[in-house]
């Protein structure tokens, strides 16, 4: 049995094995499709100074203003150690600075330097100005889908902000 084609009704109940096995083969497809370009966004905001991980500390410290190694540890699904490390290398290039919490002398408060923000930028600007010219290339037709496939991930995937 085919798949339908796009725009076309499916004519399986939901919840048959053949809907069940399409869906399954959409999310196997979805999940390589979004890693893939996850993965290539993320090298297009890396560059010879800073790997696409430390990237990702200095965007998330952009959009908190500030953090601690443990939070930061936490978002970034890596160890305490290796935070640590992170934050060690992008302390020596001048990015973000250490200082001990005002209050509790036992934490440690992360923030960016001014070259870190530029850095932030500058990335976010590389990214954007890559993508946009991707998307330049593509049809009427391929934007619209697109843009219709843009709005359908954010309703499924990502969860409402609180």
């Amino acid at each position: 049995m085919s798949s339908p084609g796009r725009g076309e009704e499916t004519t399986e109940p939901i919840g048959s094995a053949a809907a069940g096995e399409e869906v399954a083969e959409l999310a196997a497809e979805l999940q390589r499709v979004l890693l893939v370009s996850s993965r290539i966004l993320r090298s297009h905001t890396a560059s010879e100074d800073v790997s696409a991980p430390q990237f990702s500390i200095l965007a998330y410290l952009h959009r908190r203003g500030e953090s601690t190694p443990s939070a930061l540890a936490e978002f970034e699904h890596v160890s305490p150690p290796v935070m640590t490390r992170s934050l060690g290398r992008l302390e020596q290039a001048g990015l973000v600075r250490r200082a001990t919490h005002p209050v509790d002398g036992r934490q440690v408060r992360v923030t960016l330097t001014e070259a870190g923000v530029q850095l932030v930028l500058a990335g976010r600007e590389h990214r954007h100005t890559w993508l946009r010219h991707r998307l330049d290339g593509a049809t009427p037709a391929q934007r619209a889908a697109l843009r219709d496939a843009s709005e359908a991930l954010r309703e499924l995937i990502i969860p409402p902000r609180e």
